[in-house]
């Protein structure tokens, strides 16, 4: 015979945090306590619960200065990652390479990779209009004059788990033309899964790249 609205005060002492639930044979367990800040999850039909960490929101990569140096590399991009985005502010080539673009490029452990690449692009400007397209990098805009500065972001999302394809989709606006904004897409499907991406022009002069991602 079991026993029925028992008493809290009969019930033997047990550990602060522990929560009371039952096994798969429906006798009372005690979940063991987690961590501050977990949340306590349903394992399903024939499962105990636990505490769960939940990683919610951006990681905030540090940013990188591109006052030198001809690129930046972002690594250590953690398993699982679906979502990153890369933000750029007021980066500039050379004074003496005015024709460079920015370009982005992504890759897995076994380095950047620099085929495969869909692009297309629209440069859009108070005169004309031009089109581009690339097969080995996203380039997300391109200096009309020695004075051009970059301001941007180019979103980058997992369409394909199992084909590590990433879609690409940006725009930027070049602060020293003030008509003149760059939009684009494209798509890209890696060799394994994504750890690092690259963002890179002739020679940086000004500005900083930083990426978030979840």
């Amino acid at each position: 015979m079991s026993l029925t609205k028992i008493p809290i005060g009969l019930m033997a002492d047990g550990t602060d945090g522990n929560i009371i639930s039952f096994d798969t044979s429906g006798n009372p367990v005690a979940v063991a306590t987690g961590n501050d800040g977990q949340l306590f999850t349903s394992g399903g039909a024939g499962a105990a619960p636990s505490f769960t960490t939940v990683t919610s929101g951006f990681t905030q990569a540090a940013s990188q200065a591109t006052t030198s140096g001809t690129s930046v590399t972002f690594g250590s991009i953690p398993s699982g990652t679906k979502l990153i985005v890369v933000n750029y502010f007021d980066v500039s080539s050379d004074a003496g390479e005015s024709d460079d673009g920015l370009e982005l490029t992504i890759g897995d452990g076994g380095g950047i990779e620099t085929s495969g690449y869909i692009s297309m692009r629209a440069q859009l400007r108070s005169s004309a209009n031009v089109i581009f397209d690339d097969t080995t990098l996203w380039e997300l805009g391109n200096h009309l004059d020695a004075s051009s500065k970059w301001r941007g972001s180019a979103i980058l999302t997992l369409q394909d788990v199992s084909a590590f394809r990433w879609i690409c989709q940006w725009q930027t606006m070049d602060t020293a033309n003030a008509a003149t904004v760059d939009v684009g897409c494209g798509s890209k499907a890696l060799s394994a899964e994504l750890t690092q991406l690259k963002v890179e022009t002739g020679t940086f002069d000004s500005g900083s790249v930083s990426i978030m991602f979840q």
